[in-house]
């Protein structure tokens, strides 16, 4: 079951659910942008990332949900990122993996490119990130979901993380909408474990 957890930092305390053992690997959830976004984006994912033994915290970025405001307003990427360094300083977590959907995909991918010692894997739906030549740069694992419906961002876009990312293991479902790892969790939970376990494609526990 998820808990409260509240991330004290030096600009303002930022709400969130967390779930599994604190001693565990974390996984950093990061929402889109719309209102109707925050913690809840990674509900579905987090009991089963949480019972394979990862600790798992999903977050109300500042103005979103439970979460203070920061003294800028709306909150820009560069802000964002600055953000998810706050985070894991503030929890002491050298390392996490990141999850972002649409906005907090890009968001993910801008700290990783950014702080690449910071972050171990990154798991994605429809990241908003138009740049493909520095996504040829990124050195982190990625597993990416994407849903054929989209019908914000197409999944058209899809391919040019293919072609771009390294390292990178693509999931495209016939629905799921914007949404397509959460709306399709029976299927991409396993595959998510499978992924932060560092086991072979298919190789489903």
């Amino acid at each position: 079951m998820e808990e409260d957890i509240y991330i004290h930092t030096k600009n303002g305390s930022l709400y969130g659910k967390c779930a599994g053992d604190p001693a565990s690997s974390m996984v950093v959830g990061l929402h889109g942008w719309s209102q109707r976004n925050g913690w809840q984006t990674w509900q579905p994912l987090m009991q089963p990332l949480a019972t394979a033994g990862f600790y798992i915290v999903s977050v109300d970025m500042p103005g979103w949900g439970k979460s203070q405001s920061w003294e800028d307003s709306p909150l820009s990427s560069e802000r964002a990122v600055e953000v998810v360094l706050a985070i894991l300083d503030s929890m002491n977590r050298p390392t996490a993996t990141l999850m972002g959907k649409s906005w907090g995909g890009g968001i993910a991918l801008e700290f990783a490119l950014d702080f690449p010692e910071r972050v171990n894997k990154l798991v994605l739906t429809a990241p908003a990130f138009r740049d493909p030549t520095r996504l040829q740069t990124l050195i982190q694992p990625v597993l990416l979901a994407w849903a054929m419906d989209d019908p914000v961002i197409p999944v058209k876009y899809a391919a040019e993380f293919e072609d771009a990312v390294p390292d990178i293991e693509v999931t495209i479902y016939k629905d799921g909408g914007h949404s397509a790892a959460t709306k399709n969790a029976s299927d991409f939970a396993q595959r998510a474990i499978r992924f932060l376990k560092g086991q072979a494609q298919g190789t489903f526990e």
